[in-house]
């Protein structure tokens, strides 16, 4: 691998930036999700720092960020002489867990026969209580009152009508109400992205290549939520999703070969 340049791997972090939604709070839970959890739950807040400013993040943003975390209840802190030191809640690992698989999977998880889910009648509030029913399910909205979901799924509401079998046909617009046009477009953003950052030589510097991995978490995380894990059969034909997919991997495991190294040294003897 040649040597990069001094600018690529600051490139490399503000192009992935560029994509957008660089919380802060968010971009904290990617570490802890992506570093600090394989390496026994806790860090110390210099090794956040470190992390964080290599990604442009200031130090103040940082301990706003940690501030509002803790008060929300999503991180603990501890104290240990004269560092602080900081852990998700169980409420911050059950709800990243189900993330995490889907972060890293090498392939969407569910798949066919699917279950067509239709809302009845009933006041709005009513509709609005199953709605959110179906979607904790994995249903989908179709259309206002049709959601779609996988058949090997969670059992939907008794008051819903519920059709299942094979998919014989599904139109333009069934396609486009589970992938967006929005959505499809960041996608393709995204995979330019990452196929600039295969053709560049990736940082040797672990704390930069460290710093990399969690960007290329986060934002691959931030699309991920935006939709169901569905499979190509239901998707438009030009979903770009598995082929990011494919790209997010091969770098992560990459960008690993570095980071890893550092990581255990500086989460596990510092935490």
């Amino acid at each position: 691998m040649d040597t990069p340049s001094s600018s690529a791997p600051k490139t490399a972090i503000q192009t992935l930036g560029a994509l957008g939604d660089l919380r802060v709070w968010s971009v904290i839970i990617t570490i802890f999700g992506d570093a600090v959890m394989p390496r026994g739950g806790k860090v110390s807040a210099t090794a956040l720092a470190t992390l964080t400013d290599r990604l442009g993040i200031k130090p103040e943003a940082l301990r706003v960020a940690l501030f509002r975390l803790g008060k929300d209840g999503w991180i603990t802190r501890s104290k240990r002489g004269r560092n602080s030191y900081y852990a998700l809640t169980k409420r911050g690992r059950e709800t990243f867990l189900p993330a995490s698989r889907r972060i890293y999977a090498k392939a969407t998880t569910l798949s066919g026969p699917w279950h067509i889910a239709a809302l009845g009648p009933g006041t709005e509030a009513d509709r609005a209580v199953c709605e959110d029913r179906l979607a904790d399910m994995g249903y989908v909205r179709l259309t206002p009152m049709l959601f779609l979901g996988a058949a090997n799924g969670p059992k939907p509401p008794s008051e819903v009508l519920v059709i299942s079998g094979i998919l014989h046909q599904l139109p333009d617009w069934a396609h486009n109400a589970l992938a967006p046009d929005s959505l499809q477009q960041d996608y393709a953003r995204l995979e330019t992205v990452l196929l600039d950052l295969c053709k560049a030589p990736l940082p040797r510097d672990p704390e930069t290549a460290a710093a990399l991995r969690v960007l290329l978490v986060h934002q691959w995380r931030r699309m991920l939520l935006r939709h169901a894990d569905l499979p190509a059969e239901v998707l438009p034909k030009n979903w770009r999703g598995e082929a990011c997919r494919a790209l997010v991997l091969g770098l992560y495991q990459a960008l690993s070969e570095t980071a890893d190294p550092w990581l255990d040294n500086i989460i596990q003897t510092r935490a």
